[in-house]
């Protein structure tokens, strides 16, 4: 084994163990940045060929991996505008350019002209909707796609109209034994309302 054969290992073992200290500060440092995903560093060890009897040392390389498809955890905010995906999936966002990117980060901010903004002021994209068709989903593609506007006002609250309740009076029960229950409807404004009733034998 040469003495540079014995300073190349050492030096790729130093390498790696900066690369996964760098990882280790970059998930401490983003530990409250929304959308962020864990990274980890993967080591893999070089074996070179040895010849003639002589020892090659081999050394250790490493690759950082991003969990950027993987579910992240939740966390409550009191903003109406932030959004969260269960599963797999990407907010589509839309840049000053006019190109579109993917991101998993949810937290948006209502702009005056009614479309949501993230931190990185790009507009948050999505589909028509029409309460007679389904949208045309294009797959693997952006056509179709427009900004969502707040503003717009496109949706109409639909009121209860009906409820159904199980419910049964023991009969066993003296006279003017009584029992309350509730039901929630929904009012033409989309605001829920508790309707409360009382069995009374």
């Amino acid at each position: 084994m040469s003495l540079y054969g014995t300073m190349r290992t050492g030096v790729s073992g130093m390498n790696a163990q900066a690369n996964r200290l760098s990882t280790v500060g970059d998930n401490i440092a983003n530990a409250s940045t929304a959308g962020y995903k864990r990274a980890s560093t993967q080591f893999s060890s070089l074996v070179l060929p040895s010849s003639q009897g002589a020892y090659n040392s081999g050394g250790v390389n490493t690759t950082v991996r991003y969990s950027i498809s993987d579910q992240g955890t939740f966390s409550y905010t009191t903003s109406p505008t932030d959004l969260a995906i269960n599963g797999q999936g990407f907010f589509i966002v839309q840049g000053s350019d006019g190109v579109e990117y993917l991101t998993r980060a949810g937290s948006f901010v209502k702009m005056d002209d009614g479309t949501l903004l993230n931190s990185a002021g790009f507009k948050l994209m999505g589909y028509e909707y029409s309460s007679t068709e389904d949208p045309t989903i294009v797959i693997n593609g952006f056509e179709g796609l427009t900004e969502i506007n707040l503003s717009a006002g496109g949706l109409s609250a639909t009121p209860s109209a009906t409820g159904t309740l199980k419910v049964n009076v023991p009969s066993n029960e003296a006279t003017g034994w009584s029992k309350s229950t509730s039901l929630v409807a929904y009012d033409s404004q989309g605001n829920s309302r508790k309707l409360d009733y009382t069995y009374t034998k």
